[in-house]
């Protein structure tokens, strides 16, 4: 199998967020923070680390395959399924991320002979990224990885119950969305320090 295919163990010993299963709230939470849910709380400090250890596990899976970060192989995917060549905003726009980085990014591509940039012919201060006949055979292998990996994570769900997640994901998201669309919640409330964190007398 050629070497950007062959699957290498993950570098580093990090231990995985889900190692430490879901988040659980100390047994004074209601006392602490008298305007919180205990539950609330827990629900969205542990769906934060279940997405943090997913990205992160999908990272170590493209790094230990293909030797270059997610976000790379998330641009290469994007120029394979775009059917047409794009220009650098057209990407950046598509993977939500700033034009220094998809130019860094390119720039790799690039060099592993994955993309090619040209000339724009309709502008001359920009150009056009179009993927190569060895970039698709890897987006063919990254993205057939990916579906099993999604697979793998999700194998201890029923199809029911991956049904019912994604009804409850959905109406988080729509929640999400009507927060963002608006001004930021300021971050301010009541607490009441616990004795736990109260530094002892000097």
């Amino acid at each position: 199998m050629p070497d950007p295919y062959r699957r290498r163990p993950g570098k580093g010993t990090r231990q995985s967020p889900a190692a430490l299963g879901v988040v659980k709230v100390d047994n004074d939470f209601a006392v602490e923070y008298p305007d919180g849910d205990a539950s609330s709380t827990e629900a969205y400090a542990s769906l934060v680390r279940a997405g943090t250890a997913a990205l992160l596990e999908l990272e170590r899976c493209v790094v230990a395959s293909f030797g270059v970060t997610q976000p790379a192989a998330t641009v290469l995917a994007v120029l394979d399924g775009a059917g047409e060549p794009l220009t650098p905003s057209q990407i950046s726009d598509r993977v939500l991320v700033a034009s220094a980085s998809t130019t860094a990014t390119l720039d790799l591509l690039e060099r592993r002979g994955w993309a090619r940039r040209t000339p724009n012919p309709d502008d001359r201060r920009s150009t056009l990224v179009e993927i190569t006949d060895e970039g698709r055979a890897v987006a063919d292998q990254f993205l057939a990885g990916v579906r099993q990996l999604e697979r793998d994570a999700m194998d201890r769900l029923s199809p029911a119950q991956r049904r019912q997640l994604l009804g409850l994901l959905g109406k988080i998201i729509d929640r999400v969305a009507e927060l963002a669309s608006s001004a930021p919640t300021p971050l301010e409330g009541r607490r009441t320090r616990p004795a736990r964190l109260t530094p002892p007398p000097t």
